[in-house]
This record gives C-alpha cells, structure tokens and sequence, in this order.
C-alpha cells in the first residue's frame, strides 16, 4: 500500500543515519527505510513480541568471519585427512579411500559443528554480513542441516560402502595410481545390492511407522490402490518430512548404541588416558629401555655367582634351583620387553611426525590437558544424569511421549553454564564448540581403544600405520551415526539452552508471564520464543513417535551406566599402555639380533 510508505518518506532518513523499527511487520517500511539509509546494516528491524534478544555482541558480522568459516572448513577437510594418514597403512591405502573418508569425517563434524550457528541465530535472530549483502535466518540454517544430512547420507551409503568393496575386490597390497576396471564394476555392483537391502528395509520399516494408514494388502488391489499405498508409506502430504523423520529416527536409534558404549567409553577413560597414559611411543620405548637395562644388570649379577665353562657360556648344572628359576623368569621378561619395544620402534618409524610431534609438544601440559578432558566428562555425564531424573519425575505424559519435560524443575550445570557464558559474547558459542568437538574426539578415542565390534566379536582393530582402508570406512559410518545421536544427547544434556539459547522474556502486560527464561511451556504461550531447528526436528519425532523417545530416554540411562563402570575402573586400575597389546611374536634368531642393538 502507498500509505505504508509515507512514515519512511517523512522520516527523511539520510545515508550514514542508524534507525530502529520497534514493529517490522511485514518489513516494508524497514526495506525502504535500509535503502534511503544506505543499504544493509543500517537499520535494525525488530518485532513486537516482547522478546528480549541478545544484549551482548555484533549486530551484523562483515566479510571476515565468512573468510574464517571457509578457513574452518579447510582446516576440517585437513583434520580428516591427517586422521586417515595417521591410521592408514600405506602400503594399503588407495585413493578413492581417503577421498570417501575425508569427505565423510569432514561432514561428520559440520553437522555437529551446525548446532553452535543454530543456536546463534535464534538469540540473536539472524547473521548478516554487511559487505556480501547476505542474512543468515532460521530457514537458511534448516537448509544447511538438510543439506549436510542429505550429504551424509548420500556418503554413508553410496560413496563409502563403494569405497570399501572397491578395495575388498582388488584385494591386500594391490593399491596403486591406476584404477582397476572390473573391481570398479564389482564394487558397483555390490554397491548397488547394498542400496537395495537398505531400501527395502527402510520401506519395511515405513509401513510399519506411526501415521501410515494405508494397508499393504491395497498395493495387489490396483494401480490406484498402489499409487495411494506408496504416497501414504512416503508422506507425501506432507512432503515427504514424517518419512524422513522416520528414517533418520532409525538411523539415530543405530547411532545410539555407538553412542552408549563407545562414546561412554571415550569420555570415561580417555582424560585418564593423559592423565597416566604414555602420549607417544618414543615415551615409552625411553621406559620400555629402562627397564629392560635394569633386568640385564640383575641377570649378570646372578651370573657372577657361579663359574663359566671354558667356552664362557654359564654352567647352569652348578646353579642353585631358585636362581636358575629366577634367571628364567628374568630371561622371559626380558624377551617380551624387547619384543614390545621393536614394536614401538616400527611404530615410531611408520607414525610420521606430524601427530607425534603434537602430541610430544603436549607432554608438560598433559595433567592441566588431562583435568580439562575430566571436568568435561564429569559435567556432561552429571547434567545428563539430572536432566534423566528430572523428566522422569516431572514429565506430565510420561512413556506417551517419551518422558518430554516442558520445563526444568532440577538444577542442570551445563545449562547453567552456558546461561552464564552468554552473557559474554561469544564465550558460550566457542565453548558450545569445543565441548562438540571434544566428544567427537572421545568416540574416536573409544572406538580405537576397543575396535570396531559387532555383537562383542572384534571386526577391525584400528592401529597407527597399520589400519586398512576399509577398517577407517566403517570408522566413518560409525562415527556419522554417532553423530546423530551426539545432536539428540545435546538436547538432553543442556536442554533449555540448546533449545532456546540465550533468548529471555520481559514480563508481559497482564502480568501473566513473568520475566525469565524461554522454556516449553512459554512457546506454548505463544510468547515469542524461538526454538532451535535442531530441537523442533526431535522434539517432532518425540511427539510423533514416541517409541523412539522412550527408546533415547533408556539409551541414556545406559549411557551414565557405562560411564560409570568405564570411570570406576580406570579410577581403581590403572590402564594398560596404548601400542602394547597385540604385539606379535619374534623369532628366536630376531630377537638374538636385537638382544645386541
């Protein structure tokens, strides 16, 4: 309307002024005002609703923060590939692996690293950047989510599994530059039949999800009858969206047992792992040499007790019965010392430098490292053991919505944490960060320290320099389901601020709504709360399925089980050094040689 028009044409607003519009609705009046104010930037349109946004940090963000996003993502696509290098064994190693695994780790961390940006821009209500003219709202970062697990997807089920029959195919020790035809047709192939079996388990799976009303028995009816079938098993609608709830809510549920044990795992037993611990294998061949110097002393001092023939050999006949059975046993130590430590020195000679070297730079702050990696551990697993009993307490649906709490009634620290970081800008979002990226690195840690299972049988085991290709594929698609589950646990771990972030309320003019925080029972209000995407996807599937809730709800529970035993145990027992487990026999000429170095 051109009524609409006339507030902006009699402000007479001038380049280079800064202009509030307290009630920017639709947003007319604020797109003209920006445009005689001199482009984006300039004015800062706000709503109505009572809400109180952000106090703290930049309205607008200009083109460096893109240049260190794009940065960020370099640095990820070369965080994967010195993983793959760490672990791979060259002689095994062939393209088409390492490309699927960065891509796959790389992706694997954006979608967890997406949760930060989300929360962002619900309590600030948007990112834009004044140079490149762009505003990243709500709806761009439901984009990106599915956008990266459409991605990801797309990999754990299409480039990886192709990845790992196309070395299965060529077989050990036969990578090279060149790319083998056949084995690529085969691995096609196999791909292909892969696909099948998990389409028709997914189609199994949706005929039999909450929503799907039309009976299977209807497909043989007719053409019409199967039409009808097929949109109702696809929700088509509704677009598709309960459909895909449905599938990612499967993949999730797969995620969640990576999550309760090998996560568990990791966040119990890796901060002692630096605690006690020996970062490097040169750390521990130095004690390894120590000790083995020390068994050899103690051997000729036996020795010297007794004569020698006349060839210099000892005369064991003349040896009293409990020294020869002491110079046995000193013999046997010694032997399985040395062989662990010519394992070592393979493993110091084929680690390269780059993480040996980082971790080696470490060493003098390895307790201060060590008591960080504890705190966090013991803050997560606490704020997700008080969030379990709060919803399970306070729940009002209970088991018909998987345990939904609309609001905390019991302290959570980490929500109070991250409340208080806030304030602070942008503390709570770089903590946010490094709490996601530490509990990746757990489940990484936890799914090498115990292999890569199933149905407690060992499949792969995953060692520095001597891991196969396909042993670090399947790493991936653990680590991508993980991952899903990781952004589920986020919810429940600190579920006020990743749901509503920093978002507070002024009191309302009847006085029905006190000042506080946004919680559930606010949104319900309709009061003017933001909800994360990340939370309004879940809290869907909670809602909509609540078998899937009840099911995450138990699997947390078994989580701080886990935790608790893995935690127990490492605090009581002291853990069995990294690289000196399955160390394979030497031969008795190999270890005369080595006896002399």
């Amino acid at each position: 309307e051109v009524v609409s028009m006339v507030p902006a044409v009699l402000l007479q607003g001038g380049r280079g002024l800064r202009i509030l519009d307290l009630c920017a609705a639709p947003g007319m009046k604020s797109l003209q005002l920006l445009d005689a104010a001199g482009g984006p930037g300039a004015a800062r349109p706000g709503g109505a609703d009572g809400r109180a946004r952000r106090g703290a940090g930049p309205a607008a963000m200009d083109v460096y923060p893109w240049l260190i996003l794009g940065g960020a993502m370099l640095g990820l696509l070369l965080l994967s590939f010195v993983v793959y290098h760490y672990f791979a064994d060259p002689r095994e190693s062939y393209a088409l692996a390492t490309a699927a695994v960065v891509l796959s780790l790389t992706v694997s961390i954006l979608c967890a690293m997406l949760i930060p940006v989300d929360i962002y821009v619900i309590s600030a209500g948007g990112i834009t950047a004044r140079s490149l003219h762009v505003t990243i709202s709500k709806d761009h970062v439901r984009t990106a989510y599915l956008a990266l697990f459409a991605s990801l997807l797309v990999l754990a089920f299409g480039l990886v599994p192709h990845a790992y029959f196309y070395g299965e195919e060529r077989g050990a020790g036969a990578f090279d530059d060149k790319v083998d035809r056949r084995s690529c047709v085969s691995a096609f192939r196999s791909t292909a039949l892969f696909l099948g079996l998990v389409v028709f388990l997914l189609a199994a799976s949706l005929n039999f999800r909450p929503g799907h009303t039309e009976s299977v028995d209807g497909v043989w009816a007719g053409q019409q009858q199967a039409a009808r079938w097929v949109g109702d098993l696809l929700d088509a609608e509704h677009s598709g969206l309960n459909a895909i709830s449905f599938s990612i809510a499967c993949l999730t549920f797969c995620g969640v047992v990576g999550w309760v044990f090998y996560t568990a795992y990791g966040m119990a037993a890796m901060p002692f792992a630096w605690l006690r611990g020996k970062q490097s294998a040169a750390e521990q061949r130095q004690d390894l040499e120590v000790t083995i110097a020390s068994i050899r002393e103690k051997c000729r001092a036996i020795s010297a007790r007794y004569p020698s023939r006349e060839d210099g050999s000892l005369d064991l006949s003349a040896m009293k019965a409990i020294d020869r059975k002491e110079l046995n046993r000193l013999q046997r130590e010694q032997k399985s010392l040395m062989q662990q430590n010519y394992t070592l020195q393979e493993i110091e000679q084929k680690a390269g430098m780059v993480i040996p070297r980082l971790l080696q730079s470490f060493v003098p702050f390895r307790w201060a490292i060590g008591m960080g990696m504890l705190c966090i551990s013991l803050l997560v697993a606490v704020s997700l053991l008080l969030t379990l009993v709060d919803r399970l307490l306070h729940s009002d649906c209970g088991w018909r919505c998987g345990f939904t709490l609309k609001e905390r009634r019991i302290f959570n620290p980490a929500d109070d944490v991250f409340l208080r970081l806030s304030r602070v800008f942008p503390m709570d979002f770089m903590v946010l960060g490094i709490l996601v990226l530490y509990i990746f690195a757990a489940s990484v840690f936890g799914i090498v320290s115990l292999g890569i299972r199933v149905l407690c049988f060992s499949v792969y085991a995953l060692r520095a320099r001597r891991s196969l290709p396909q042993a670090l594929l399947v790493l991936c698609n653990v680590l991508s389901y993980i991952l899903l589950a990781l952004c589920m646990a986020l919810l429940t771990i600190a579920p006020d601020y990743t749901t509503f972030g920093s978002q507070s309320l002024a009191a309302s003019a009847d006085g029905s709504l006190p000042a506080g925080r946004c919680t559930l029972a606010r949104q319900e209000a309709r009061s003017g709360c933001q909800v994360s995407v990340i939370s309004t996807f879940f809290t869907r599937i909670a809602l909509a399925m609540p078998a899937f809730s009840v099911a995450y709800f138990f699997a947390n529970w078994a989580y701080i089980t886990v935790f608790a035993c893995v935690f127990v145990r490492c605090l009581l027992f002291e853990e069995k050094q990294p690289y000196l487990d399955d160390v394979p026999e030497c031969e008795e000429e190999e270890m005369g040689l080595l006896s002399f170095s």
